[in-house]
C-alpha cells in the first residue's frame, strides 16, 4: 500500500474491534483505491480480514466503479446480515483531472448470515434506491456520504453532497470567490434498510456547520441522546453534535484532541462512536500528515492517511 488510510467505519463485536476503512493503494491517489476490513483484539494493533472491493481506476469509467471510498458498515438485524454503505465514484463530466468526481451509493452485503458475519466475504447487494433528484444544497458531487441507523423500527440516514464545481484543479485552484460547501442532509428508508429512500427536504441541510460536514454517523447513546461524529475540516478537533431523536440536530460541537502528535497535521474522518461501559466511548478517526515531499497529486489530501484512536468520557447534564 503506497499511502495510507481514509474513512469507514468502526465497532467492537464480542469484545473484538473491526474497521472498514478505503486502503490509498497507488496512484492516482485518490482513484486506486480498495476498501478493506481489520480486526483488532486492543483497538490498536489491527489485522486485516479482507478486502471488500476494488476500484478500476479507469479515468474513462462512467459506471461510478473508478474509485470506491467510505465504507459504512452497519447490521440488519432484519435480513440477519452486515451491509456496508460506499461510495463509488466517477469522474465529473466536464473535470480535467481524475480527482474530481461524483458519488453514487453501492450497497455489498455479508454472505456469512449473523453478527459473526463482520468479516466477510462480502458480495454486491445493488445501488441505492433514492427517490428524486438532488436538493439545490447537493450540489455537482451527487451523493458523497451515506450512513444510515435506526429511530426505533425505522431506519433513517445522513447522506452528503458538496458544490465543488467541475472545473476544480489538483492543486486546489478555484474560481476566485467561488465558495465550496458540504453539506449533510436525511433520508428515510420507506420499508427497511434495502427500500427505497426518500430525501427529508423539510429537514436539509441539517444545520450542522455553514461550510464543511462530511461523513456523519449517527449512534444512539441512551434513550433521548444520539450524537454524530463527522468530518468538519479541522486541525486538532473532531466535529460532533447531538440530537434529542435523531432527526432535529443541535449546532456543532468540537471536542479538542489533547497533546495532538506531530503526525496530525488535519484530523479527517471520525470512524464511529465505540462505548466501552461507564461512560467511556472509543473514537477511532483518520488523519492527514502532511508528509508529501514528492508533492503527489491531489494536495489537498497531503500526507495520506494516518489512524488514530481516542478515549473519551460522555458526560451529560
Amino acid at each position: 500500500m503506497k499511502f495510507g488510510f481514509e474513512g469507514g467505519t468502526a465497532h467492537k463485536v464480542k469484545g473484538v474491534y473491526y474497521l472498514f476503512t478505503t486502503e490509498v493503494v497507488d496512484t492516482p491517489k485518490t482513484a486506486q483505491v480498495r476498501m478493506a476490513v481489520w480486526s483488532s483484539k486492543d483497538g490498536i494493533k489491527f489485522e486485516k480480514k479482507g478486502i471488500i472491493a476494488k476500484s478500476n481506476g479507469d479515468w474513462y469509467d462512467t459506471t461510478h466503479r473508478m474509485a470506491t471510498w467510505s465504507p459504512m458498515s452497519v447490521f440488519d438485524a432484519e435480513r440477519n446480515v452486515w451491509s456496508v454503505f460506499s461510495v463509488g465514484y466517477r469522474r465529473k463530466p466536464d473535470a480535467t483531472n481524475v480527482f474530481n468526481m461524483s458519488g453514487r451509493i453501492l450497497r455489498f452485503d455479508s454472505k456469512v448470515k449473523g453478527i459473526d458475519g463482520i468479516t466477510g466475504p462480502y458480495k454486491e447487494g445493488g445501488w441505492l434506491n433514492v427517490d428524486k433528484k438532488p436538493d439545490w444544497w447537493e450540489g455537482p458531487g451527487e451523493i458523497v456520504s451515506f450512513f444510515p441507523y435506526k429511530i426505533g423500527k425505522e431506519w433513517w440516514a445522513f447522506y452528503g453532497g458538496n458544490s465543488v464545481p467541475e472545473h476544480i484543479e489538483a492543486a486546489g485552484t478555484i474560481t476566485p470567490n467561488e465558495k465550496n460547501v458540504f453539506y449533510n442532509g436525511l433520508m428515510k428508508a420507506e420499508k427497511g434498510l434495502t427500500s427505497k429512500w426518500v430525501r427529508q427536504s423539510k429537514l436539509n441541510p441539517v444545520p450542522l456547520d455553514s461550510t464543511f460536514v462530511e461523513n456523519c454517523i449517527a449512534i444512539k447513546v441512551s434513550p433521548d441522546l444520539y450524537i454524530t461524529v463527522y468530518d468538519g475540516a479541522n486541525e486538532e478537533e473532531i466535529s460532533y453534535a447531538c440530537s434529542k431523536d435523531g432527526i432535529h440536530w443541535d449546532k456543532e460541537q468540537l471536542l479538542k484532541i489533547p497533546d495532538a502528535p506531530s503526525w496530525i497535521k488535519n484530523t479527517r474522518t471520525p470512524l464511529g462512536l465505540i462505548s466501552e461501559g461507564n461512560g467511556l466511548y472509543t473514537i477511532h478517526f483518520t488523519a492527514f500528515d502532511g508528509n508529501n515531499p514528492d508533492k503527489v497529486e491531489p494536495l489537498w489530501h497531503d500526507g495520506f492517511g494516518n489512524l488514530g484512536k481516542l478515549t473519551v468520557r460522555l458526560v451529560t447534564k
